[in-house]
């Protein structure tokens, strides 16, 4: 079965009334935002970093920052960043949206060694980026009105993609940590050795549950 992801697309947009005065207002933030970027994929991702449970993905074995790995997926997010601002539902975008969602829920090795990234995360990540987006406009932009125009219009697209970004987790049933790894909780804490984790079938909305052992 093919699905129209673009049609879904716009039936979204049509739902949370992302207008083409919005798409316009979007595209009118690009000179204030783009000289940005950098600070705000540096912003998203020292956040990631101050929580044990989002960090672990962006750490070597030694517990260190990868400092490779994070420089270059600062690099993706800024470039996703201009993307948005030249926004437009086609057949491109939405597939790359849909791509992103899936390697976040089905990551491969060696950058998926401590399993799915959450589907919590990924909407915990677009509504920090739109405080960040709301706050830069805000300080950018002298007429508040305006302003509060752009913000909202963003509001609107980030849902949008939010939307087929958890299309591509499908089931919510999280790929768990690799047996080259160590097991870890959702606060980032290695799980003692007397817990196991419980059959894949058995998880549900994205977090794992743990049993004892008999």
């Amino acid at each position: 079965m093919i699905f129209d992801w673009p049609a879904r697309m716009r039936q979204m947009a049509d739902f949370v009334g992302f207008t083409d005065e919005d798409l316009e207002l979007v595209r009118a933030s690009g000179p204030v935002l783009l000289p940005r970027a950098d600070e705000l994929a540096a912003n998203v991702y020292e956040h990631f970093l101050s929580y044990p449970a989002t960090a672990r993905y962006f750490l070597t074995r030694d517990g260190e920052v990868n400092e490779p790995r994070l420089e270059k997926r600062k690099h993706s997010l800024a470039r996703w960043m201009r993307n948005s601002i030249e926004f437009k539902i086609d057949e491109q975008f939405p597939v790359f949206l849909l791509a992103v969602g899936v390697v976040h829920s089905n990551p491969p090795l060696p950058a998926g060694r401590h399993g799915s990234v959450p589907a919590r995360f990924m909407t915990g990540t677009i509504s920090f980026i739109q405080t960040q987006i709301a706050s830069m406009l805000a300080e950018e932009i002298s007429d508040s009105t305006r302003a509060l125009q752009m913000s909202a219009a963003w509001n609107k697209m980030l849902t949008l993609q939010l939307d087929i970004l958890l299309a591509g987790y499908v089931t919510e049933t999280p790929i768990p940590p690799r047996p080259d790894a160590p097991l870890m909780d959702d606060d980032g804490r290695e799980i003692e050795p007397e817990i196991t984790v419980t059959p894949e079938s058995s998880r549900r909305n994205g977090s794992p549950q743990t049993q004892q052992e008999n």
